[in-house]
């Protein structure tokens, strides 16, 4: 047996039947699995009840007592695992047969400086992320320029990370989409990640209450409702990691900043919205941001989320 252990961490939002697979996949991955952590966000619904009904006691559930977003629960997975390394997955993922003994394979024979591991997706709808993946372990620096390459490490994958990363890299509590992208440039300064080729989970692409998924109302409410936390994360990218986007990353400057600049324009703050968008412009060019941001910043909240509101039904979104 591979003496390395892994702990699963699953957060879940309303999503009762898809957290019961999700634990479901893990529970069925064989001796390297220590426990399936579950934080359960605050669903208020049967979420709780029917991971009750597994009776495993390799499942640590925890509900929090009020709602407060991805990161919030991620930390709070986190500071309860005390596996060798720890996978996060969210309820609308499975674990594909042998996943984890893979992923402890390739924890035992990594570098002493990697403490991340990527595998990746396979998609309900077939598609496969990320399309491209490197072959030797990589650096802050690299992994910056990789990520900033279409259909490269920037992308959906199944993250692994070990006890060092665990401890020193933790996820912002804020409520923001750009949570996720912070936790990973700083997870990047702590140690270097090594990627498979292996798809090691299934992702489905209409799972409820998703933040890029919905309603063009769901879609705004999210927004509004994590606007402050945005803001407050899109400073501290900035802050920590600005320079380093800077020199090996653009394309992925010029999102963050037009994500800052929707969060901003969201809760009224008119001139850093402004200052954003134009900086999102220097960084990308308009082939990564649309011309009308600047302007839709500048004038104002209501009719920044007039226009918003058009553009998320162009993107697909339904009215």
């Amino acid at each position: 047996m591979i003496p390395i252990t892994i702990d699963v961490a699953i957060t879940s939002y309303r999503r009762p039947e898809l957290a019961v697979a999700a634990v479901q996949s893990c529970l069925r991955q064989g001796p390297v699995l220590d426990r399936v952590i579950v934080v359960d966000d605050a669903s208020g619904d049967d979420t709780a009840a029917r991971l009750s009904e597994l009776d495993d006691r390799r499942v640590l559930l925890h509900v929090r007592p009020g709602n407060g977003g991805i990161g919030a629960a991620r930390r709070d997975a986190l500071a309860r695992s005390s596996a060798d390394w720890t996978v996060m997955l969210d309820s609308d993922h499975e674990l594909l047969p042998g996943a984890l003994e893979t992923l402890a394979r390739a924890a035992a024979r990594a570098p002493a400086q990697v403490g991340i591991l990527g595998a990746r997706f396979r998609w309900d709808t077939g598609a496969v992320t990320p399309e491209h993946v490197p072959e030797a372990p990589v650096d802050y620096a690299t992994r910056i320029r990789l990520s900033a390459q279409p259909g490269g490490i920037g992308t959906d994958y199944l993250c692994c990370i070990s006890r060092r990363v665990r401890e020193q890299a933790t996820w912002s509590a804020e409520r923001s989409g750009l949570v996720d992208v912070l936790f990973q440039l700083d997870a990047a300064l702590v140690a270097d990640a090594q990627f498979l080729r292996d798809c090691l989970a299934y992702q489905r692409s209409d799972a409820p209450e998703g933040y890029s998924r919905g309603t063009v109302e769901h879609l705004l409410a999210s927004r509004r409702r994590d606007a402050e936390g945005g803001v407050a994360v899109c400073k501290l990218l900035l802050e920590r990691h600005g320079e380093a986007l800077e020199a090996w990353g653009r394309p992925n400057l010029a999102q963050i900043l037009r994500e800052g600049a929707i969060f901003a324009s969201l809760v009224g703050r008119r001139y850093l919205a402004t200052r954003w968008a134009m900086g999102a412009v220097l960084a990308g060019g308009f082939r990564q941001v649309t011309p009308g941001l600047v302007p839709a910043c500048f004038v104002g909240r209501g009719v920044f989320e007039s226009a918003y509101r058009k553009r998320l039904i162009r993107g697909g979104a339904s009215p």
